[in-house]
């Protein structure tokens, strides 16, 4: 096929009628979005770009007062959605303007199942068509208007590659053996819907050098994160924007300096934060407070089963020959071991998985959960990779 890269803004009533007249005739929309969320607490889609048939639309939802009509689209399911990491993409688009989607499939997925070396859009259209994408529009603030030249042709690249390079895939996929897999995966993620978003989780763990830190130390941290946290959240600006981590560090081992806090933050936040420090949130923060898992409130046959599923998931990752990328999490398997499901019915119902896995994993699953032999429902698994490394 061949790859256009220039691009129509729709931002007016007429261009949005037209555009819609012309995808509706479509049996395939490749799809991308770009949101706020690098410079606002509160994440908005701020561009749709959509690309079928050698044209490529960027719809600007900012400008237009109503996209509903895009509606019909994304439901028909005669017509393919492609996207590059779907989950992300239909969840902003289902949190903002409440769409439903049938009939897609996400490049992402399909480059872990395929165990290719990289995942990202970049890599793929290197892989496949030999183009390196530019990298500089990608920490854009898209909530601006009028939108630069370049922004909107970034915007546009992240499209017109998707549909060229989803056939390949598919070709693959088939050719090894996977495409059911994948389409029954694709399948789960259009029908995921978008929790509401109540802020963002503050996690010591992940906080740069935070093991250097004193256990006082780490306390005032967290505190600080918190305030940081409430300004952001009021103020509707991504945390890192009222002071990065840097910052926040520096605040930290000025706590006891009110003269230091001020000419760093004014004398308002001073005041907040030298309050805060003084009457800290809690007890100093030790070291093994960091890492506690949600799988620590596990005990006796949950635990057990919880056990079990772990070395279930260590069996098939080595018949299948691939990482945890593509296995439930110890967060999915703590919940199975909790619920103790008793039937496939049972396993299904808990919306883990899409319904190939619950076919090809689940009597395995159940077996392991009754601490009963499963290696001999597991003879049937396509490896991923294809030899070992």
């Amino acid at each position: 096929m061949q790859i256009q890269s220039d691009y129509i803004v729709i931002d007016n009533v007429r261009s949005l009628q037209l555009a819609l007249i012309t995808l509706s005739q479509s049996d395939c929309l490749s799809i991308d979005t770009e949101s706020s969320g690098y410079y606002t607490y509160y994440s908005k889609v701020c561009l749709i770009q959509i690309s079928s048939r050698g044209k490529n639309y960027i719809f600007d939802p900012i400008r237009l007062d109503d996209i509903s009509g895009l509606a019909p689209l994304f439901e028909n399911p005669a017509i393919l959605k492609i996207f590059h990491s779907a989950s992300d993409d239909i969840k902003a688009l289902k949190r903002d303007f409440s769409f439903k989607f049938e009939n897609i499939a996400d490049t992402m997925f399909s480059s872990r199942l395929l165990d290719l070396e990289q995942n990202s859009l970049l890599y793929l259209v290197e892989h496949y068509h030999k183009v390196k994408l530019s990298k500089k529009e990608q920490k854009s603030n898209w909530e601006k208007r009028p939108l630069d030249k370049s922004q909107l042709q970034y915007a546009a690249l992240d499209t017109v590659y998707l549909e060229s390079i989803w056939e390949k895939m598919k070709e693959e996929l088939t050719k090894r053996k996977l495409l059911d897999e994948a389409l029954s995966e694709f399948k789960k993620l259009a029908e995921e819907e978008s929790e509401p978003f109540e802020g963002f989780s503050i996690t010591l763990e992940k906080f740069p050098n935070v093991l250097e830190l004193s256990s006082d130390e780490r306390r005032a941290l967290y505190d600080t994160l918190v305030f940081r946290d409430e300004k952001a959240r009021r103020l509707n600006k991504a945390p890192f924007r009222i002071w990065n981590n840097d910052k926040v560090l520096e605040l930290v081992k000025s706590r006891r300096d009110s003269v230091k806090l001020i000419e760093s933050v004014g004398k308002k936040d001073a005041d907040h934060l030298l309050f805060i420090y003084n009457n800290p949130g809690g007890p100093p923060i030790h070291k093994n407070d960091l890492f506690k898992r949600s799988t620590e409130d596990l005990a006796g046959e949950d635990a057990d089963r919880f056990k079990r599923l772990r070395q279930w998931r260590e069996t098939i990752m080595s018949i299948r020959r691939m990482g945890h990328n593509l296995m439930p999490s110890n967060k999915n398997i703590a919940e199975i071991a909790k619920k103790n499901p008793k039937g496939i019915d049972e396993l299904r119902e808990l919306g883990i998985f899409s319904e190939w896995k619950v076919q090809n994993y689940g009597p395995s699953i159940l077996n392991a959960l009754q601490s009963k032999p499963y290696e001999t429902t597991l003879t049937n698994l396509i490896p991923i990779k294809k030899k070992f490394d």
